[in-house]
């Protein structure tokens, strides 16, 4: 297990500053959420949209993102039935984020009565964002799966790492969800443009990201089988590309590629609502030119 080919980090886990410790995932993760954020703001303003609103937006990002992925890990892991174990630094699962964001994200968007553009700038974001954050669960050896020589295990020979043996490559979670999000970002950032229904790109990286971590579930030794040979993740993945599926029906249905409803509604392309009797301008306009037939 100890092939040529394969990755190998020795760098500590920690920096030490002092009386200060940072780990390496929190400061990847800091980073990934600027870099994201950088491409989030450059899209929004592709859009036409008021860029200020992104700093309200990042701070439910990160506050919800914590919550929702320390939550699905709870429930996944079985931990929710002891209190106790609530808190931690350790632990939490990617796709109660994307859930618990894009709630909190939409919630938000409708009661300011915003664009659902906001939504989809978000999107064009994450991926760029994951591929950056998990960096720091590369090096610190977190996720790791199996035992492996394939090319793109990992070996962390610093002892203070996260893998039982230094001496042992093993597949990595961290490094796997690295490329998937550059994957879902190197797709779909020159398609960007072309995602002109609202929240269509939304509905996009759901379901890519959900897909992705169905298929790496299998490579990482945290993962708790709940039902049929699947892990909670993977069921929890299911359910996210359904949903994603149908709420990219659904925004087909209702939105013109402009972004205006085609059915009745009241979000239209940016932060205005649609009056119901701009719909039936012509039919007015007959009417007053009708001559008064009363006496």
């Amino acid at each position: 297990m100890t092939a040529l080919s394969v990755i190998e980090i020795g760098i500590d886990p920690t920096i030490e500053l002092g009386p200060i410790s940072l780990a390496w995932h929190g400061i990847t993760i800091a980073v990934g959420i600027v870099i994201g954020g950088l491409a989030t703001a450059r899209h929004a303003r592709e859009r036409g949209l008021d860029t200020e609103r992104l700093a309200t937006i990042g701070l439910l990002l990160v506050v919800f993102g914590l919550l929702g992925a320390r939550l699905l890990y709870l429930i996944e892991s079985g931990d929710i039935a002891y209190p106790g174990r609530w808190l931690g630094t350790r632990g939490f699962s990617l796709n109660g984020s994307v859930v618990l964001v894009a709630v909190a994200i939409g919630v938000y968007v409708r009661r300011e009565r915003l664009s659902l553009h906001y939504l989809d700038a978000v999107a064009i974001g994450f991926g760029l964002g994951l591929a950056i954050g998990r960096i720091g669960d590369v090096i610190n050896g977190e996720h790791y799966g199996p035992p492996s020589d394939f090319l793109l295990a990992v070996r962390n020979t610093h002892p203070e790492a996260d893998t039982p043996d230094p001496a042992v490559a093993f597949h990595s979670g961290g490094l796997y969800e690295v490329l998937l999000g550059a994957a879902i970002f190197a797709l779909l950032w020159p398609l960007r443009h072309r995602f002109r229904r609202p929240t269509m790109l939304v509905w996009a990286v759901v379901a890519l990201y959900a897909a992705g971590r169905f298929v790496e579930s299998p490579f990482r030794l945290d993962e708790i089988e709940l039902a049929l040979g699947l892990s909670g993740t993977q069921w929890t993945s299911v359910v996210l590309v359904l949903v994603a599926g149908l709420g990219a029906l659904g925004a087909r249905r209702r939105h013109q590629p402009d972004g205006r409803r085609s059915r009745q509604g009241r979000w239209c392309g940016g932060n205005e609502t649609e009056s119901p009797n701009a719909r039936r301008g012509p039919e007015l306009d007959r009417a007053r030119d009708r001559p008064d037939t009363k006496s």
